[in-house]
């Protein structure tokens, strides 16, 4: 995998606060912002799939119009709560 170098500007606070945790951790303050980084996208990359799946949905129940209804849902949660597997209702 190639690399490319990213600069940052960052205040003081900010700067100092980054020195901190990395001393902390033992780490390096280059660690840190790369696992920082690294975090934040995987969390919105699975924010982003989320919310483009949910778009679908909704999309496809506007064509449809079908949809589960909610004491079929209920009754379904209240099964996998009460430890039954159940199917998905459809």
């Amino acid at each position: 995998m190639s690399t490319s170098t990213v600069g940052v500007k960052l205040d003081d606070e900010t700067r100092e606060r980054l020195k901190q945790v990395a001393d902390e951790l033992e780490r390096t303050p280059h660690w840190v912002i790369k696992t920082a980084l690294a975090e934040y996208l995987d969390r919105e990359e699975a924010a982003l799939k989320e919310r483009h799946e949910d778009d679908a949905r909704w999309a496809h129940y506007q064509e449809s119009g079908q949809a589960i209804p909610q004491e079929k849902v209920m009754q379904w949660l209240g099964a996998l709560a009460a430890g039954r597997k159940a199917p998905c209702p459809k």
